[in-house]
């Protein structure tokens, strides 16, 4: 999680929801509470939700704990049956290996609202999905994150108590938070490291207002190519943000 900037407060509800259900379900067991079984991320594109799922599997393979990532596009098939199929299996493999997480990126693609218009298979997977997360009974031991830009587009029954239990937003960095998220992504920056790094951190940030974490990451690594010496020790020269403002602030539009 050190390589995660500006989410400091989603990282603690993170774990909250699934280190303390994960390692200490006895916890839950003996005050007679149910541990999450889910939660939810959305927000603006490039915000860093998946950036997080990454630092969590990172988290448990270091300690032991099995971790499951897929696409919500990946999960389906044109093939009558087999995405439920697929879905039960997965569903069966965490179990088997839990304590265990799945995450799975545009969840909206995978369980998109129920709806007249939409054709039955569609409606079959959403429904197998909402059965596989009722039937999440480990107490904690597998636990289901699903991340979307568009939290509308998900069928409401995932949102109620039970599947997905939390919801983290999250939005645009602010300030404070592209100034860590820089930091964190210039930290190898020598030309940066004496005398003008912090000058053209805040320069940086100020320059990239409602910015997602992507778009300043794509500012970056143009910054790092425009400025610096790629023939010779690729340092970074110090010449300040300033100085190459203009040659890339057309390039990303602000949301």
């Amino acid at each position: 999680f050190d390589e995660v900037g500006g989410l400091d407060d989603h990282i603690h509800s993170l774990q909250e929801m699934t280190i303390l259900p994960l390692l200490y379900p006895e916890v839950f067991q003996r005050f007679n509470l149910t541990p999450p079984h889910g939660g939810l991320f959305h927000g603006p594109p490039g915000t860093g939700k998946t950036l997080l799922a990454r630092a969590l599997a990172a988290s448990c393979r270091a300690n032991g704990k099995a971790f499951f990532m897929r696409k919500g596009a990946d999960c389906l098939s044109k093939w009558v049956g087999e995405a439920e199929r697929q879905l039960r299996l997965l569903f069966e493999e965490a179990r088997n290996c839990q304590p265990s997480i799945i995450f799975f990126d545009e969840i909206d693609g995978l369980a998109p609202v129920r709806s007249s218009k939409q054709d039955q298979i569609h409606a079959s997977i959403v429904s197998t999905f909402l059965a596989l997360m009722d039937g999440m009974d480990g107490r904690g031991q597998v636990i289901a994150i699903g991340a979307t830009n568009r939290p509308d587009a998900i069928d409401p029954a995932l949102r109620r108590p039970g599947r997905f239990d939390r919801e983290l937003y999250f939005p645009l960095p602010s300030l404070e938070a592209r100034e860590r998220i820089s930091t964190i992504m210039t930290k190898d920056w020598q030309g940066w490291k004496d005398g003008q790094g912090g000058e053209n951190i805040k320069g940086l940030a100020k320059f990239t207002k409602g910015y997602g974490g992507a778009d300043l990451r794509c500012v970056i690594l143009q910054l790092y190519v425009l400025s610096s010496d790629s023939r010779t020790t690729g340092l970074v020269y110090r010449g300040g943000f300033e100085r190459y403002s203009a040659a890339i602030s057309s390039d990303i539009p602000v949301q």
